[in-house]
């Protein structure tokens, strides 16, 4: 398994440009009034920091205590107050509905398809009514793309030991309607597979999906 620490403290990934699918509803967002923002998985910063810097408030969760302390440091260095918490996706340490944005990227793939089920179900709960939700993920797609000889299939969509710097971490990677299937009555503001560069393969383009949408209100 690779460490995540080292990953997230290399020079390229500390020198990330936050998503630019992400910024481009922030506009969106801001007229609604958002205020309080979840960054689940929030890892170096890469969100968190842009989120914070636009003046909205931040909260970031991720499970490795290494990069969140690196991360800590980056705040201090800013002067941004942003509570960073550690904590497992499945396992969200906040009351519902707490949050009027949740955001997740590239993150609720590392797992069986029950843990991907976990992390949606988590995001939800914590997500007020009327809020909205952005999660950017790898969909099945992308898994033929990165089999190998070795790689195996665990269930569908589950692979593992795949062409990736963490291809020997067990991944689901969910088809589309596998991502709407788990936020029933949201309203889709956008769902859509695009190519988009890779971080953590040097910049290849591969699929990406993008969800957004928002959470209905009672009545709705």
């Amino acid at each position: 398994m690779p460490d995540w620490g080292k990953i997230f403290a290399a020079p390229e990934m500390q020198r990330l440009t936050p998503n630019p699918e992400l910024l481009a509803v922030l506009p969106e967002v801001k007229d609604t009034g958002c205020r309080r923002v979840l960054d689940a998985g929030c890892g170096a910063g890469r969100h968190l920091l842009p989120l914070a810097r636009e003046g909205f408030a931040v909260w970031g969760v991720d499970r490795e205590l290494s990069v969140l302390e690196g991360l800590q440091e980056k705040l201090r260095a800013s002067d941004i107050p942003a509570p960073l918490v550690l904590a497992d996706l499945g396992r969200l340490p906040f009351p519902g509905p707490s949050f009027h944005l949740v955001v997740s990227i590239n993150v609720i793939n590392h797992g069986y398809a029950r843990t991907f089920r976990e992390y949606c179900r988590e995001l939800d709960r914590v997500l007020a009514p009327g809020g909205f939700i952005f999660i950017y993920v790898s969909p099945r797609e992308f898994a033929e793309l990165v089999r190998r000889p070795e790689t195996r299939e665990l269930e569908p969509g589950t692979l593992v030991d795949i062409a990736t710097p963490d291809g020997e971490m067990i991944h689901h990677f969910p088809a589309p309607e596998e991502i709407q299937g788990q936020f029933p009555g949201y309203r889709q503001l956008r769902a859509e597979t695009i190519a988009a560069a890779i971080p953590f393969m040097g910049g290849v383009e591969m699929p990406q999906y993008v969800f957004w949408a928002r959470k209905p209100r009672a009545g709705d």
